[in-house]
């Protein structure tokens, strides 16, 4: 019994950790792109997770950046489910795999100011579902990228 017990403070650390809430900020300090460097997310395998950046693009205007999302999420698979251009909003959705008609949904904001426009995204899996970080990260950037014109 006495070999068990650290056996089982390790399992159940190991397990508050995929199944406790987490918040972690700026999981990539060292990127140089603005988009990886405010990454966030909470939550967690049985919770859900919600992950979120944003990133200020200069030179484009917000009709230009929800053209330009817009085209971009759909081309990558993603079905738009509503926009508002004067309030700068697409939300969209992909249905998950073994997810029995589950969807994940993607929201990105555009708000106009000085010099260009600020793009915000924010993306969450249901409980039981995962999405890797890595992953995500390099979509939002790519979002990011869409917007550049890139």
């Amino acid at each position: 019994m006495k070999k068990l017990l650290p056996l089982l403070f390790l399992a159940l650390v190991f397990l508050g950790g995929c199944f406790g809430s987490q918040a972690t900020v700026n999981p990539y300090p060292n990127d140089p792109h603005e988009c990886a460097n405010n990454l966030t997310y909470d939550g967690s395998f049985l919770s859900g997770r919600t992950f979120k950046s944003h990133a200020f693009v200069k030179g484009v205007t917000q009709a230009d950046a929800m053209k330009r999302v817009a085209r971009y999420i759909l081309s990558d698979g993603w079905q738009i489910n509503n926009t508002d251009s004067k309030l700068g909003i697409i939300s969209a959705s992909q249905t998950v795999s073994y997810g029995q008609g589950k969807t994940a949904p993607l929201n990105v904001g555009v708000e106009q100011i000085k010099g260009g426009v600020n793009v915000t995204m924010s993306f969450s899996v249901y409980s039981g579902a995962t999405a890797p970080v890595e992953g995500v990260r390099d979509f939002f950037c790519s979002v990011i990228g869409a917007v550049q014109g890139k």
